[in-house]
């Protein structure tokens, strides 16, 4: 008894009142409210009576006294200070604005709906009810990709119908709005509107932030931003990640994500350096150059295809600074960053170019020959073919500069030099099949990819000369790759086909202008020979669609087909069926 007398009970946590918990929801509440009065107002410019607009103020300031109450409490009940100011320094950080706003006659009740956002948002990811869901979403990355770039198309949708995204003070309708908040975070590229005519400078930035987080991948984009800001990704998180990007290998995701957005920072602000010394003289105001300088060098990385001028890059076509640096970021952005890794590193610096070159993986020698045999081949086809079409009361040399050019916008890029339309029918089939290949894993574009391509010609090759392995550079492919890639590459024509046959029957158009437009959409390019601002809304919603497939469905399939490889446990006697 004695000794049960001196045992005590130290306690390391300590229990919230139920009352505390209740008014925690209480307060969740009113900024669910106050977020709804400003998006009426402030998003959707609602008129309200001298009255009503008194009682919004008067009810943010109950907000904001509710939330300060919250956060003292908190702090009250705290088991330790300084650990709650450590785990929860964005409650005091949030007065800070606030603050501010008051001071300049304001309530700051949007910081506030941010603070409890977070907080709620951290409530359930610790709840059991949805701690199971999130840590299913966070090991299955083949239903985070998805959900991810959803949530970013609704949230995109949302904000372009607000009046202020459009230059008529409108809103966009919210079929031409989903349209284009998928077009821009799977950066695509096509538009049922003129960009710099139909929408606002807010909402271009809204279209500019959506191609940024598609173009390098929502999730990469997070956990780059938490590893810049020194947190720590768990197991899970890091597998997630490595999925994500394609990436086999055992490497430091830690710091290959701290690379990405490193090196995507540096190539956007090299773009749009350049692009700002090209375009100051051409603009009235150094803002507006810097501002449609940021925006092409973002587009472009992003192999995106949005710009702010009405006729694309039309009006630079004989411009050769404008092109290469274009080409330069298109390229770049479609090679993947596996790639980039390889080629752009501390051994690069040290030991030179070459050095990199040598050490390149059998993966960076497939994605570079593939490119370069693309970009070299649809560069001479369309000199040839459209030398005296298109390119016909042009120079030599601005012959040469387009006809590159126009080689390496099918690669996802979606920008353009000369008009789509007037293109031969040779020309725009061959460039449906570059549209269709696309960029390279790991990278801002889309299509079935490069090694996709390389990996099916040389199982064919090698089956031809009667040998039984894929090789190349003396290293054997695997046979799951090799299935891998027939499977995703059966898959997208399977998608094709069926959203062609849609759109034949939606969309009252040319044949050869629907399929150039379907593949365009899967393949995130952007390139359009006209036909889509006609689009009915059964056409927009398909093509709408189509494009949030093409981002994800070649990169979803291969991720499913990685995580379910398996062999059966018996094996049953082989078949002969004749093919060919």
């Amino acid at each position: 008894m004695r000794l049960l007398r001196r045992v005590r009970v130290i306690r390391t946590r300590r229990e919230l009142p139920r009352w505390l918990e209740k008014y925690r929801w209480v307060v969740t509440g009113f900024a669910a409210l106050a977020l709804i009065f400003v998006i009426l107002k402030s998003g959707y410019g609602l008129a309200f009576t001298r009255s009503f607009a008194w009682a919004i103020d008067v009810f943010n300031y109950l907000v904001l006294a509710v939330f300060a109450v919250d956060v003292v409490l908190g702090f009250v009940f705290a088991p330790s200070f300084w650990q709650h100011v450590k785990t929860r320094w964005f409650d005091l950080a949030v007065f800070v604005p606030v603050g501010i706003a008051l001071a300049a006659g304001g309530t700051g009740i949007s910081f506030i709906i941010l603070r409890q956002v977070i907080v709620v948002g951290q409530a359930f990811a610790r709840s059991r009810r949805f701690a199971g869901f999130i840590e299913g979403l966070r090991i299955q990355p083949v239903r985070l990709l998805p959900l991810s770039f959803a949530g970013a198309i609704v949230v995109g949708t949302l904000l372009l119908t607000f009046p202020a995204a459009t230059s008529d003070g409108r809103g966009a309708s919210l079929v031409d709005a989903l349209f284009t908040a998928t077009s821009a975070t799977c950066v695509t590229g096509l538009i049922v509107q003129d960009t710099p005519v139909f929408f606002s400078r807010f909402g271009q930035l809204v279209i500019l932030v959506l191609l940024q987080l598609g173009g390098l991948g929502i999730m990469t984009f997070s956990a780059s931003l938490a590893v810049v800001f020194g947190r720590k990704l768990g197991l899970a998180q890091r597998k997630t990640v490595s999925t994500m990007m394609e990436e086999a290998r055992n490497i430091d995701i830690v710091r290959t994500l701290r690379y990405i957005l490193v090196f995507t920072l540096l190539a956007e602000a090299a773009g749009t350096l350049l692009l700002f010394i090209r375009w100051l003289p051409d603009f009235t105001s150094p803002l507006e150059a810097f501002y449609c300088a940021g925006f092409h060098a973002v587009s472009a990385f992003c192999n995106a295809g949005f710009s702010v001028f009405s006729n694309s890059l039309q009006g630079f076509r004989s411009d050769p600074m404008v092109n290469i640096i274009a080409i330069g970021l298109i390229v770049t952005g479609g090679l993947g960053f596996i790639v980039i890794r390889e080629l752009f590193n501390r051994d690069t610096l040290r030991h030179g170019p070459v050095f990199s070159l040598r050490r390149l993986s059998v993966h960076g020698r497939l994605v570079l020959w593939t490119t370069g045999i693309l970009l070299i081949g649809g560069s001479i086809f369309f000199f040839f073919a459209e030398y005296d079409h298109t390119l016909a009361r042009l120079p030599l040399g601005t012959k040469l500069l387009t006809s590159v050019f126009q080689a390496v916008t099918p690669r996802t890029a979606g920008f353009n030099t000369v008009p789509m339309s007037g293109l031969r029918p040779v020309t725009l089939f061959l460039w449906a099949i570059l549209m269709f290949v696309g960029a390279s894993p790991g990278g801002t574009g889309g299509g079935i990819k490069t090694t996709t391509l390389a990996v099916l010609f040389l199982a064919v090759r090698n089956r031809v000369l009667g040998r039984e392995d894929v090789e190349v550079g003396r290293r054997v492919i695997p046979k799951d790759i090799v299935y891998r890639a027939t499977a995703i590459a059966a898959v997208s024509v399977g998608i094709v086909a069926f959203f062609f046959a849609v759109l034949l029957v939606a969309v009252n158009a040319p044949f050869h202008k629907i399929l150039f437009e379907t593949v365009s959409a899967f393949g995130t390019v952007g390139l359009t020979t006209g036909i889509t601002p006609s689009l009915n809304p059964p056409g927009k919603i398909a093509v709408t669609l189509l494009m949030y497939i093409g981002r994800l469905g070649p990169l979803t399939l291969a991720l499913a087909m990685r995580a379910r490889q398996s062999r059966l446990a018996i094996r049953y006697p082989e078949a002969r069926v004749v093919v060919g």
